[in-house]
């Protein structure tokens, strides 16, 4: 149950980096920048969802790697286009939420 665990605590943190971004960018001005990072946050965080799925249907690795990674890049852009966020901020908070679920493993393993 570590994977669940790993989701969940990636999905808070992101969640909440994600609002203070958000909160951020309309203060400063940049609703752009902040409307964009709080997204990819939210549809990286996702992304820990999408690998307990591949890993439960047995799909190898590398290859649920790259098609999940294109699809999230291609949304995050859609997404941005959409609503008038920062394409590029939208794919930074993508990579920020991967290094939180980076950390939250870390995290379980010094745990075990």
């Amino acid at each position: 149950m570590k994977g669940v665990r790993i989701a969940r605590d990636t999905l808070v943190v992101s969640v909440a980096f994600g609002l203070i971004a958000l909160v951020a960018g309309f203060v400063l001005g940049q609703r752009p920048i902040g409307l964009g990072m709080a997204l990819g946050l939210v549809l990286g965080a996702g992304n820990g969802q999408l690998i307990q799925q591949a890993i439960a249907r047995r799909v190898p690795f590398v290859v649920s790697s790259i098609v999940r990674m294109a699809a999230l890049s291609a949304i995050a852009i859609l997404i941005a286009f959409l609503v008038g966020a920062s394409p590029a901020a939208v794919l930074l908070g993508i990579g920020v939420a991967q290094v939180v679920m980076v950390g939250a493993a870390l995290r379980q393993g010094l745990k075990a």
